[in-house]
């Protein structure tokens, strides 16, 4: 399992995500992690824009995860998917052949303002921004933290529906 860069200060279990390249940079650390466990993956923010989830090393890391376990899924919850075409345009294309475990939805307005960047590799590591505006946040390994986010994103994820379709219908 590949470790998460971490500081002396920080612990095994916690520690803190200084900015947005951080934030990115932990992000394709979880995602190498994801791409050797049989884990669910949970993603969540306003719109994805900051994430880099088009670069080939992420894709790749997509594409393992995909091909670990049948039973895994990956559900992705925001307030806009409008930067996906243009901005992950990778990403787009593997979620046509992968549409069957990835699920994306929307959010409705007035959860739509309070979603924090979040992104949950279940029961591995999670890392959560709380002030998106900097990129500052935290980043955990325990289960008890990682469970209560869930839960958290769960009650939005209720309110909200499918988004971003696989394929585009035409005449």
């Amino acid at each position: 399992m590949e470790q998460m860069p971490v500081t002396p200060a920080e612990s095994d279990q916690s520690g803190q995500i200084s900015s947005w390249r951080d934030f990115q940079d932990r992000f394709r650390a979880a995602m190498a992690m994801a791409a050797t466990q049989a884990a669910d993956l949970t993603l969540v923010d306003h719109d994805f824009a900051h994430w880099p989830l088009g670069e080939r090393s992420v894709m790749e890391a997509f594409h393992q995860w995909g091909l670990l376990v049948r039973g895994t899924h990956c559900q992705m919850l925001a307030a806009s998917y409008d930067v996906f075409a243009n901005a992950h345009p990778r990403w787009v294309s593997w979620r046509g052949t992968w549409s069957h475990r990835v699920k994306c939805w929307l959010a409705p307005d007035e959860v739509a303002s309070s979603l924090m960047p979040v992104f949950i590799v279940h029961g591995v590591i999670g890392l959560r921004l709380n002030e998106p505006l900097h990129g500052t946040g935290i980043w955990t390994r325990e289960t008890g933290v990682l469970r209560t986010w869930l839960s958290e994103i769960d009650v939005n994820l209720q309110r909200s529906h499918e988004a971003l379709p696989p394929t585009t219908l035409g005449l």
